[in-house]
């Protein structure tokens, strides 16, 4: 449910009605990342040449001009290389020179997005990996379990502020809050994998669970991949407010927020979880849906459903979240009962994820004994509980 760290990474802004008026005004003249990006799928900048003369464009016109996409630091630099007119496959020196599953043609017209913003020249524009994904950006298990791909400029704006990391939420938010950042410090989960690895061991100490995790982890880092555990144990009020944070953020009228707050109003007292929160933010319903996307960027929730909520694997030790990404060329893995296979990458189509690599996540549901949740980018399930 919730992709892991916080990868840390205008035209068009409709300034909400009321009394919001004058806060977004005040918000946004301090800190104008707040203003999402405008976006489209029409060439305005990069409007001549193939792929990789747009890129080459790009990269002349970004310069030292940096935008974080999902952890990468993305300037006229880093693009250059996929300028040049090379023999090897554009799809796969980009996604092996960023080392994320990028989706090119999307890719590319985010890049026009942004160029096309001018005059927001010099912030630093963040996109993490789950707003990627979102956005098309980057491939979406959509896209290779449901063949349904995630199209870049499906909404039209994207946000590039950055969210704030749990590490630096320092005080919890007080009982009767409304939504944002700081309820993230109550009912906080370890974040270092020692300390997930330990609390699992605790949640289940009969099992094995954490070992064979822990192997494959030690596997997928060994083989030259980059590996995040994001989340393994979770308290079911943090699921419950990471569902919540993830379903306001995305409603589009006063009714809808209506709705779905009396809809978690009764949830909260149903399951007996009694959390103080107070969903509706007192400035009206559209700073409630912004203080809600602003929770759940913090959580980094990107998928949340409401049987998930209400009873996730993660709350009894038998779920974790991990990440494995620019996976090498081949990948060698020996699991737990002896098994070893190696799994050659080299495709141009291949998105050296992990988790967004069937043959892989076959294999390995096999011989570690988990279920990897398709629909759930970094979600895996002990199948031998």
């Amino acid at each position: 449910m919730v992709r892991g760290r916080v990868e840390a990474i205008h035209r068009g802004f409709v300034v909400p009605e009321g009394m919001l008026f004058w806060t977004v005004l005040s918000a946004l003249a301090s800190d104008p990342s707040g203003v999402p990006l405008a976006v489209n799928r029409k060439w305005e900048v990069l409007k001549e040449g193939d792929e990789r003369q747009k890129l080459a464009k790009a990269a002349e016109l970004l310069g030292d001009w940096e935008i974080d996409l999902a952890g990468v630091a993305v300037d006229g630099a880093r693009l250059a290389p996929f300028g040049v007119p090379s023999d090897e496959p554009l799809v796969r020196q980009v996604r092996e020179g960023l080392g994320r599953p990028v989706d090119l043609g999307d890719f590319l017209y985010f890049l026009d997005d942004v160029l096309a913003a001018e005059d927001r020249r010099g912030e630093r524009f963040h996109v993490h990996s789950g707003r990627a994904r979102g956005a098309g950006i980057l491939l979406h298990p959509d896209d290779v379990f449901k063949n349904k791909p995630r199209v870049y400029g499906a909404k039209d704006t994207l946000p590039v502020d950055v969210p704030k990391p749990q590490p630096d939420v320092e005080n919890a938010a007080p009982d009767g809050a409304p939504p944002g950042p700081d309820w993230t410090a109550r009912y906080r989960n370890p974040e270092d994998r020692a300390a997930m690895m330990a609390m699992l061991r605790r949640e289940r100490p009969e099992a094995d669970f954490a070992d064979r995790i822990e192997s494959l982890l030690a596997e997928l880092e060994s083989a030259g991949a980059e590996v995040y555990l994001a989340s393994a144990s979770r308290y079911r009020e943090r699921g419950y407010l990471m569902w919540g944070a993830f379903v306001l953020s995305k409603a589009k009228s006063k009714a809808e927020v209506d709705q779905l707050v009396a809809k978690l109003d009764d949830r909260n007292a149903k399951w007996g979880l009694d959390i103080p929160i107070a969903w509706r933010h007192p400035d009206g319903w559209e700073a409630t849906v912004e203080a809600a996307r602003q929770m759940a960027d913090t959580y980094d929730v990107v998928y949340a459903t409401e049987n998930g909520a209400k009873s996730s694997n993660h709350y009894g030790g038998t779920a974790v979240d991990l990440v494995a990404i620019a996976l090498p060329r081949r990948v060698t893995l020996t699991a737990p009962d002896g098994a070893c296979r190696s799994f050659l990458l080299t495709d141009p189509d291949e998105s050296r994820d992990l988790s967004l690599t069937p043959r892989m996540i076959d294999w390995i549901e096999a011989h570690w004994g988990l279920s990897k949740l398709r629909s759930d980018y970094p979600h895996w399930d002990d199948s031998q509980k």
